[in-house]
């Protein structure tokens, strides 16, 4: 008799070889009320490798399901397996502080000294005693290698099972330990976490940072940068909103979900993205800050040019005339006619209007602004677009793809994806309907920074003139 231990911190997979069979005894530091399911599969990671997930259920039986995925998903019945797996009663043991299930598999083809092995448990339950439930996502998940040519001691042994035969098939009742509900819960009443819950406050966090808190920051610069009572003060609310109200909102999100996925870090675009989205929106603050205390020493620019409002808009070059041939007798022109006198013309503009500013155009008022502007502010504005977009993917991703994913279940069966999804569909109209309004306010924004930077003082350059 040959067998081999290989622990975990909750886990501890035992396996004895006897002739073609092995029997592999699964012991869970979970007692029956607090484990979900636990699991081996033969290979070196999950894609297609044969399973065997197994949980006790509430009456004292054993589930023993045969189970392959193509990839990281939740993995689906064997209809009929190669290997069969059969159930060890002799040695499953259920007790008041762990659980222990065992069955016998063929022996694998592989050198015996080095069988590859994946496992994995979860403490949620699954959806019934059948095998084809549906599983939620393992809590921990790892890989290991079986020696089964090394000589230890025989598997231990639990109390009398009792095997009952209904119809064609048998049913094999473990007997529960002492103190056990008839729901499987040790009377001390271990807490059990709530995988589904926890997910839930992933979702709503990141959403609310990503998709109510990140583009009420961006409206703040867009809108309030233009109200005269407001302009000094909007970058003070932007950076507010951006990071002391969004950051713990979206890093409490994340953090969450990556201590519930375990090892099983960024296996699917739903993880991939939100690794991404997170690195860009620290990026994003760290661009805010070097443009804010980086700024480039503003240009001042000249006053505009004047004119007189006697004058036409439009100026129309004077052409000698020469005298007509025929005049009247009693009235005679001069051709060209005199000009005023130099006090008739000073009498002229004390009495009219003062020459005014210029009507400044486009490249007076708007052009010298967006010239202005560095590289790196229009990065920043763009990149905040892009995050704002990304999240609307991965929002879509995590409701629609991600929680089928984890716990097997569609959007229709859940009213909290249902309204995950209304909100959804309601943002991604108003949020780009509200930004896309906000750029009517552009030019007054520009004309604004390019009079700021009239009233500067001239430089040396601007004030000397040509020699």
């Amino acid at each position: 008799m040959q067998t081999v231990t290989n622990i975990h911190q909750n886990l501890c997979v035992n396996a004895v070889m006897n002739g073609n069979s092995v029997t592999y005894q699964l012991v869970s530091q979970f007692a029956i009320g607090q484990l979900g399911w636990m699991a081996v599969g033969f290979g070196t990671h999950m894609p297609n490798s044969p399973m065997v997930i197994t949980w006790p259920n509430a009456d004292g039986t054993i589930t023993i399901s045969q189970r392959e995925a193509t990839e990281h998903v939740m993995p689906t019945v064997i209809a009929n397996p190669t290997d069969i797996a059969t159930l060890a009663a002799e040695n499953t043991i259920l007790s008041a502080n762990s659980t222990t299930i065992a069955f016998t598999y063929p022996l694998p083809n592989t050198a015996q000294n080095a069988v590859p092995m994946i496992w994995a448990y979860s403490t949620s339950k699954p959806s019934s005693s059948a095998v084809d439930a549906q599983l939620v996502q393992h809590d921990k998940m790892g890989t290991a290698t079986m020696d089964l040519t090394q000589s230890v001691s025989a598997l231990s042994t639990g109390r009398g099972a009792t095997t009952t035969v209904i119809g064609t098939s048998t049913q094999t009742i473990i007997p529960l330990p002492t103190g056990a509900s008839s729901d499987g819960n040790s009377s001390e009443g271990a807490s059990r976490p709530d995988p589904e819950k926890k997910i839930r406050t992933h979702g709503v966090l990141m959403t609310v940072g990503f998709l109510v808190c990140l583009p009420i920051g961006i409206f703040i610069a867009r809108f309030s940068r233009t109200i005269p009572f407001l302009k000094d003060k909007w970058f003070t609310a932007h950076w507010f909103v951006q990071f002391v109200v969004s950051a713990p909102i979206i890093l409490s999100g994340w953090v969450i979900a990556y201590n519930f996925v375990g090892a099983d870090h960024f296996q699917d675009n739903h993880r991939r993205v939100g690794l991404v989205l997170l690195i860009l929106y620290l990026f994003q603050m760290a661009l805010g800050v070097i443009i804010h205390f980086f700024k480039p020493k503003r240009k001042p620019l000249p006053p505009l040019e004047t004119w007189n409002a006697h004058e036409p808009e439009i100026s129309i070059a004077l052409q000698a005339m020469s005298e007509p041939e025929h005049t009247s007798s009693s009235v005679r022109q001069t051709y060209p006619p005199a000009l005023p006198s130099p006090e008739t013309t000073a009498l002229m503009n004390e009495s009219g209007p003062a020459p005014v500013s210029k009507r400044p155009t486009a490249g007076d008022t708007i052009l010298p602004a967006i010239k202005a502007r560095p590289i790196q502010n229009y990065a920043h504005a763009l990149l905040g677009l892009s995050i704002i977009a990304l999240a609307f993917y991965n929002v879509h991703e995590g409701y629609g793809h991600e929680w089928y994913l984890v716990f097997g279940s569609h959007i229709d069966e859940v009213p909290f994806l249902r309204h995950i999804r209304a909100w959804w569909i309601a943002m991604i109209i108003i949020i780009p309907l509200v930004y896309i309004s906000g750029l009517s306010l552009l030019p007054r924004q520009w004309r604004q920074e390019t009079n700021a930077r009239r009233t500067l003082p001239p430089t040396q350059n601007l004030r000397s003139k040509p020699a």
